[in-house]
């Protein structure tokens, strides 16, 4: 496929069916011309983009987009990106993966189950299930392994999330997964930190609560999920089907890679539902989100003002079952993200007034653009929770950027690397799905740079003679080099 940019006219714009006012209208209008970076470089002029423009740059095929304002769907839209010949036409019913957007939705329908006095929380996990017996490991009676540590993170289950499954693949069962068994890909799982010790994002645990739920209702997953928070929600479009039936596939927009190349099959499937099997749309995630936003308020909704509070008061370093929680003054927000194969998904909603933003892409090189437009967003309808970073330019010799080359290990698990282009002059940050970050310099304590379409510093520490770097305040040491070491 041809990367080139064309004209944004040969981009299409399906808008929605409703009307919106005038007021709207021109918000929208500023949305769509108006997407900015999230680092604003000091003493130059900021540039401004369309939504369309984006899309281009980025290779990105499909966005499907809702903007919630004062609680209430003020517009919602699918654009479309024409350099991708081979994309069937898109619609307001059109549904994409929502990745780990799975997850919230599949606690709050199990909050509602809990509420009922279906299930118990708090209750030991194996006290729902059949047939898997959850390995011994750092639960114990007195500190089991609950759904609420599930749905929170804290449950000490080994964390990672899913790459999904080949469509010609044999779909392997949520036992399978969980034992780790012949033809499944990823490990079995393990309770690998006492419950409720340590915060760790684990699709796996999600797997197990969704065999849990599946036991004791003796139902499907995906019917549960319609009964108990899709149908009461109004989500018509959405489902938790896997896998997704081939003859509705002119519903689904295709998912697509980091090149621009449409996945195998068009998508990969995840039987595990609960952590990432959700298809939906922006609209209907909006939804979700007024519900949510709605309790909080004491209005009409199908969850209870308690339950919601209660939810915020157990907050964790900045997280709340999933949620990155954000308290500025008297505005509280809460933000998902996710992210399947040919999928990058967002959504935010503030809690105190009702605004916000749903995004899903169908393409891994979503997550930048959804970022952009969270941070456009909050700029042009007044949020308080996405800011633009201000730095200024620094210069970094070619010697020092060389020598910044190299694998690294990051918080003695995850592998890194830094590169470095001659012919660019620049350096970049790979991470091990295959994201690359290049790199800006900007002045600071250390040697710093920037990644300009995320905001993320990396600072690599003088102290050590740059053998180290810091990312999310956690520390990359840099690994001896093979060949280095073999000549010693």
């Amino acid at each position: 496929m041809n990367n080139f940019v064309l004209p944004a006219l040969v981009f299409i714009l399906f808008a929605s069916c409703t009307s919106v006012s005038d007021k709207s209208d021109v918000k929208k209008a500023e949305l769509e011309n108006g997407i900015r970076g999230p680092v604003k470089f000091l003493q130059e002029p900021e540039r401004y983009s369309s939504i369309t423009d984006k899309m281009a740059e980025y290779n990105i095929p499909a966005l499907s987009i809702a903007v919630i304002s004062q609680g209430k769907i003020e517009w919602a839209d699918i654009y479309q990106n024409r350099n991708f010949a081979d994309q069937q036409n898109l619609d307001s019913t059109s549904i994409f993966q929502a990745a780990s957007l799975s997850k919230p939705v599949t606690f709050f329908a199990a909050l509602r189950m809990h509420s009922a006095g279906e299930i118990d929380l708090d209750k030991n996990i194996q006290a729902y299930l059949n047939d898997f017996v959850l390995p011994q490991g750092k639960q114990s009676a007195d500190n089991p392994v609950t759904l609420r540590n599930i749905f929170s993170h804290t449950s000490g289950i080994r964390p990672g999330g899913y790459e999904g499954y080949d469509r010609t693949d044999v779909m392997p069962t949520d036992l399978d997964i969980l034992l780790g068994n012949e033809g499944v890909n990823t490990p079995a799982i393990e309770v690998i930190t006492p419950p409720d010790e340590t915060l760790a994002y684990s699709g796996g645990a999600y797997t197990l609560a969704e065999l849990a739920l599946q036991d004791f209702f003796d139902d499907k997953f995906s019917n549960l999920m319609d009964k108990w928070i899709l149908e009461p929600a109004g989500m018509t479009l959405s489902e938790f089907t896997q896998p997704f039936p081939a003859s509705e596939s002119g519903r689904v927009a295709k998912g697509y890679t980091f090149s621009g190349d449409v996945v195998e099959g068009g998508w990969r499937n995840h039987p595990e539902q609960a952590a990432a099997g959700l298809w939906s749309n922006a609209a209907d995630m909006a939804k979700f989100l007024l519900e949510i936003y709605n309790a909080y308020q004491g209005k009409n909704s199908i969850f209870s003002q308690s339950d919601i509070k209660l939810i915020l008061s157990q907050e964790r370093d900045g997280h709340v079952y999933g949620f990155r929680i954000k308290r500025i003054e008297d505005d509280i927000s809460l933000t998902h993200y996710g992210g399947n194969v040919g999928y990058r998904t967002g959504m935010t909603i503030s809690l105190t007034n009702g605004n916000g933003l749903v995004y899903l892409t169908n393409s891994d090189n979503g997550g930048v653009l959804g970022n952009e437009l969270l941070l456009s967003a909050s700029q042009i309808y007044g949020w308080q929770h996405f800011k633009q970073t201000n730095v200024q330019r620094d210069e970094v010799s070619s010697e020092t950027l060389r020598k910044l080359s190299g694998e690294y290990k990051w918080n003695n698990q995850i592998d890194l690397s830094i590169m470095f282009d001659e012919n660019t002059q620049q350096i970049s940050l790979f991470f091990p799905n295959g994201d690359e970050y290049k790199l800006t310099p900007i002045r600071g304590d250390e040697v710093d740079f920037i990644h300009p379409n995320s905001g993320v510093i990396v600072s690599f520490s003088e102290n050590d003679d740059l053998q180290s770097f810091s990312l999310y305040d956690q520390k990359a040491v840099k690994l001896e080099d093979k060949t280095d070491a073999d000549n010693k």
